[in-house]
């Protein structure tokens, strides 16, 4: 198993709920974009991770405020 097959089963094993934590179209093409211009493209991925976490923290303040 790859390293990409065990990502995405671990997302699939994951409950997410879609509608409030995801990455969107525009930030998805903007982060590509981004890879592109960076001279290293894992500069972009760390960034989509972070901005990730950031996301899920954000969402998880939340729902402990509702």
């Amino acid at each position: 198993m790859t390293e990409i097959e065990k990502m995405k089963r671990y997302i699939a094993r994951t409950k997410l709920d879609d509608s409030r934590y995801y990455l969107d179209l525009i930030e998805a093409i903007a982060i590509a974009k981004t890879a592109q211009t960076y001279d290293d493209a894992l500069d972009a991925v760390s960034l989509a991770f972070k901005y990730g976490q950031a996301k899920g923290y954000r969402a998880a303040k939340a729902e402990v405020r509702a």
